[in-house]
């Protein structure tokens, strides 16, 4: 496609004539190129932006979640501790029998 710019200046037009001549190109060239990379430079800009965004939100989420988590941990411990008390069981002696007929694991909670 054909691009014209009409009324540069002057001095731009020098600036851009001796770049040309460094780079051994013309001054056409070097025009397209810097047009074509602003426009790869502005679309990445924007890209990272959006990626910024996305994980920012899944950090909130995760965050959320954790926090969730945490709650529920902490709240089947207290209905864990007062079953264990219903029952006149010490939790350490409730963990064993848990350990040895269905062998939840203590640490993580999780069946072997």
């Amino acid at each position: 496609m054909e691009i014209k710019i009409r009324d540069v200046d002057v001095r731009a037009v020098k600036v851009l004539d001796e770049e040309a001549k460094k780079q051994k190109v013309s001054r056409n060239i070097l025009l397209k190129r810097m047009v074509e990379d602003k426009v790869k430079f502005d679309g990445i800009k924007l890209a990272e932006k959006e990626l910024n965004v996305t994980v920012s939100q899944v950090a909130d989420g995760l965050e959320m979640t954790f926090k969730r988590l945490d709650h529920l941990e902490k709240r089947t411990l207290k209905l864990y501790l007062i079953l264990c008390d219903a029952l006149g069981l010490d939790p350490k002696e409730a963990d064993h029998i848990l350990e040895k007929t269905f062998g939840v694991d203590d640490v993580g909670g999780e069946l072997k």
